[in-house]
Order: structure tokens, then C-alpha cells, then sequence
């Protein structure tokens, strides 16, 4: 649904500065969805021009006002008809999914180092999930939600490192055989192998 969906969520919470709804977002979405300040500071530009914010200055001494933005009747009304909304399709994009399709391609090692790497941040990802949950009242309905979001991104972090585990384990007995200690891809090893008989 966007950015633009994640924004009133988070407003619909509590009116929130740019910064403070960046920061807000870091400490409760970060697992599920990223996005940088000027990006934040964009679509509350836009909502603002469509009526879907409000927003409020507040003094501080020696300091720039303060911007403040808050849902509109319009905004929340836009809000309700997003949650409502069937996701029919879940459109996923995996650079490395697409690598693993052409790996006939690339040299294992760089294949495995790139598989290692995933592993890593995910392993990263648990480790920071895991207190966080510890720590997350489970009796709290206001917080019920961000107690869930926090399940499903460890679960999916702990399907990830498995998945990693599993192909690494799978390509590693091959890389020494199909690839030589060069790790070069077996594709372009024929490649040249033919080119060499031709010219022969």
C-alpha cells in the first residue's frame, strides 16, 4: 500500500513530528518497512495537500518551531479503508532469489559469500528481535499488534537463516567440484571450452 499507508498508521497513534514519526517508525516498524526522513518528509507533504493531515507549530526557545502533524477526518477515513482492504497479491522482489535462478551463471564462491552475507543479516535481525519480544508486555491490548508484527518478523528471520543454512549447505559440496578452486561458473567454463575448440 505504500508509504503513505504506514505514515497514517503511525499518526493515528498519536500527532507526531516528521522527525518524531521517522524515530517512531525506526523503534516499531523498522522490521517490516524502511524509509528515510526526506522520503517521510515528501509523502506528509503530500498528504498535507490532499487533506489527509493537519499540521501545528509549536514554539521552543532558541529552536525552530516545531511541526506537528495529525490525522484529518479524511485521513482516518482513508486509514479505515486500507485496513479494510484484501491484499490479493503479496508482490515479493529477491535480487539473490533471481541470482540462484541464473547460478549455472556465477562462481559458487561468490554465490556462497553472498548466501553467507544473508545468513549474517539475518542472524543480526534475530539477535536484536529476540530481547525486544522478551521485554514486550504480553497482556497489554495496546500493544498487542506491535507484538505481533515482532513474531512474525522473527519468525520470518528464523525461516531465512534456516533457508540460507540449507542452500549454503547444498551448493558448497558442488562449488569444489563444478567450479574448480577458481570458483568460476561452469557456464562460462564451457563457454570457453567450445570457443577454444572452434578455433582449433
Amino acid at each position: 500500500m505504500g508509504l503513505r499507508f504506514v505514515l497514517l498508521g503511525l499518526l493515528s497513534k498519536e500527532p507526531n513530528s516528521g522527525y518524531g514519526i521517522a524515530r517512531e517508525l525506526r523503534r516499531s516498524l523498522s522490521h517490516v518497512w524502511e524509509a528515510r526522513l526526506q522520503q517521510i518528509y515528501a509523502e506528509l507533504g503530500r498528504a498535507l495537500e490532499h487533506g489527509l493531515v493537519d499540521v501545528h507549530s509549536i514554539d521552543l526557545p532558541n529552536r525552530p518551531a516545531k511541526k506537528v502533524y495529525s490525522l484529518t477526518p479524511a485521513g482516518e477515513e482513508l486509514l479505515d479503508e486500507l485496513l479494510a482492504t484484501r491484499e490479493d497479491t503479496f508482490a515479493a522482489k529477491d535480487d539473490l532469489i533471481v541470482k540462484l535462478y541464473c547460478m549455472e551463471r556465477m562462481p559458487r564462491g561468490t554465490l556462497l559469500r553472498q548466501l553467507s552475507d544473508r545468513r549474517e543479516r539475518f542472524s543480526n535481525e534475530i539477535e536484536q528481535l529476540q530481547p525486544r519480544l522478551v521485554q514486550m508486555p504480553r497482556t497489554d491490548p495496546a500493544r498487542l499488534g506491535e507484538l505481533l508484527t515482532l513474531e512474525a518478523a522473527l519468525a520470518r528471520a528464523q525461516a531465512e537463516v534456516s533457508w540460507s543454512e540449507r542452500a549454503i549447505a547444498i551448493i558448497r559440496p558442488e562449488a569444489g567440484v563444478a567450479a574448480g578452486e577458481d570458483g568460476e561458473a561452469p557456464r562460462r567454463r564451457e563457454r570457453e571450452s567450445e570457443s577454444q575448440a572452434a578455433g582449433a
